[in-house]
């Protein structure tokens, strides 16, 4: 399709054929697209790969996952993983979020124990709407799609770049295009390893196979393509026809700030900062072995530095321009959506912030009056406070959103400064070296500009963990981690088996309430019960049932 300015190629495909039967897309010739053979030149095949990324893996709405919200991935994707995390919360049906994010149940402060009114349980209701009979609303086909548009782009971009003819040091540009094609191909795997019970490793131009892998081995598969990106990285360096190419590949408008082209140096540390979520977000705290936490601590320390270019979104004020609405683009418009939310600030994450955190004033204000379970849809969807586009105008804090001053704000698609550091602070808490870990939760808030006096060096090893958790929902909100965080601490699991956030504040309608008024209860019990991963799309399913040999496509 082509898209704004961007020349993007179509994906037809089984993985995708939730759009239409299998036939069907093998007739499909789209007359906008350029063929593949075109790619045999320079400028199609960079185009190809700078619009086959940015626009195929996240700023396009494709027909089968538009479900009249709008938005892309950015927006929709990110805010699934961050309203299952608890930091917003989306009550609309729009992609059935409102069970994807809506508790089993809440506790309140007197006993009341009060049952999501919409439904079972978010597993029950995900499941039974986990068909292609649903379409567009079928919440676990979102990212599924996404990161299959991306990986066959990565695949097209392989396949044809050795027989492309290059100008001046085609050595070089050829090499940063296959780097920049297994760094994003480790990219998609990683995603579907680390959302779905299982998936699929097609490395072939618009091709599949019915071999369903684990999610784990979807995770190494990631990381095996993030290897072959670093070895071709390690013989490349900066200026020259790297730098060339590479400024092609990331759009203008992105590259400002952190957005500059990285050095092969700087793109290696991305990929160990990301090798590392990888290993934290797919294993549970509790089962992680001292030879994890070392080797989080290993690839941390090798990981992002402060002064890093990284991967990233902007807006640009031109939409005809600008990969993303300049306006609604991402997940932090949808939250400081000016005269009402689209999405809203979870009262779970404002409970976070720890007193005198500069942060909290700068970002957060009360409503001119609280939203109280919404649309009568369950006590998580209630809040008093909005993010603030632009921030309260404190000097040097983080501000989260500048809606109106487009290319300001940087939309991580990856790893970034503070993640990195938050990696290596909770190896080091986990490891006993508390006092070293806390240090790096200070260096992060002082970053950030929190104002916030030193932790004690003596803070025990369950107090530093807190901290860690807490430090996490703040300094990486927004950023589309917080449901890998509460599945990794057990957040989401059942309270029967040690599951759920006690002394949670929730807003109590006043028919819930023994006050008969809206209460701010600071001591409620929720019960998430969440999926830990999705199942496969049914979608998918209906098109490509699972060979023999095949992983489980769902897990219990």
């Amino acid at each position: 399709m082509l898209k704004k300015s961007y020349t993007v190629l179509a994906m037809s495909t089984l993985l995708l054929a939730s759009q239409a039967c299998q036939n069907d897309l093998e007739k499909i010739v789209n007359t906008n697209q350029p063929s593949v053979d075109v790619l045999s030149s320079e400028v199609a095949i960079v185009q190809l790969a700078k619009g086959g990324i940015y626009q195929n893996g996240f700023a396009n709405l494709y027909s089968s996952v538009d479900d009249g919200l709008g938005g892309n991935f950015l927006a929709n994707g990110y805010g699934m993983h961050e309203a299952m995390g608890d930091v917003i919360y989306i009550p609309w049906g729009n992609f059935n979020f409102k069970y994807a994010d809506n508790p089993t149940s809440i506790t309140l402060e007197d006993g009341k124990v009060v049952n999501m009114p919409i439904g079972t349980t978010q597993p029950n209701e995900l499941r039974t709407r986990n068909s292609r009979g649903y379409g567009a609303s079928n919440t676990m086909l979102l990212e599924w799609t996404y990161m299959y548009f991306l990986n066959n782009a990565t695949n097209v971009i392989l396949d044809k770049v050795g027989t492309t003819t290059f100008t001046g040091d085609a050595d070089t540009k050829r090499k940063t295009l296959q780097a920049w094609s297994y760094w994003w191909k480790g990219y998609a795997y990683s995603r579907i390893g680390s959302l779905y019970a299982a998936g699929i490793v097609t490395d072939k131009p618009n091709e599949t196979n019915s071999k369903f892998l684990t999610n784990v081995q979807m995770v190494a598969e990631g990381n095996k393509n993030f290897d072959k990106a670093a070895e071709i990285l390690k013989g490349l360096k900066i200026g020259g026809a790297y730098t060339d190419v590479m400024s092609l590949l990331i759009p203008g408008f992105v590259q400002s700030g952190k957005g500059v082209v990285p050095s092969p140096e700087a793109w290696i540390r991305s990929i160990n900062t990301y090798k590392a979520r990888n290993l934290v977000a797919n294993k549970r705290v509790k089962d992680m072995t001292a030879a994890d936490w070392q080797s989080v601590s290993d690839l941390t320390k090798a990981g992002i530095q402060s002064g890093d270019p990284v991967f990233l979104m902007k807006t640009y004020s031109d939409n005809n321009k600008s990969a993303i609405d300049k306006d609604y683009g991402w997940v932090g418009a949808y939250s400081a959506t000016d005269g009402g939310q689209t999405f809203y600030i979870s009262e779970r994450l404002i409970q976070d912030f720890r007193t005198g955190d500069k942060r909290l004033a700068q970002n957060f204000d009360l409503l001119e009056s609280p939203e109280v379970n919404r649309r009568g849809r369950g006590l998580g969807f209630g809040t008093r406070w909005q993010l603030l586009d632009g921030g309260a105008g404190l000097a040097n804090v983080n501000t989260y959103v500048h809606l109106a001053d487009y290319g300001k704000d940087d939309i991580y698609l990856a790893g970034s400064y503070e993640e990195n550091q938050l990696l290596q602070a909770e190896a080091l808490i986990r490891s006993g070296k508390i006092s070293d870990g806390v240090k790096l939760i200070d260096a992060v808030r002082t970053y950030q500009g929190a104002g916030m006096a030193p932790l004690s060096a003596t803070l025990t090893a369950d107090k530093a963990a807190e901290e860690i958790r807490s430090e996490r929902r703040i300094a990486l909100f927004l950023r589309g981690l917080a449901f890998y965080d509460a599945r990794r601490m057990g957040v989401i699991d059942d309270v029967s088996k040690g599951g759920g956030r006690k002394n949670a504040v929730v807003v109590v309608p006043a028919s819930f309430a023994k006050s008969g008024k809206i209460e701010f209860q600071t001591k409620a019990t929720i019960n998430y019960n969440y999926l830990s991963y999705f199942d496969v799309p049914g979608n998918e399913i209906e098109f490509n049932e699972p060979s023999a040999g095949s992983a489980p496509i769902k897990l219990d």
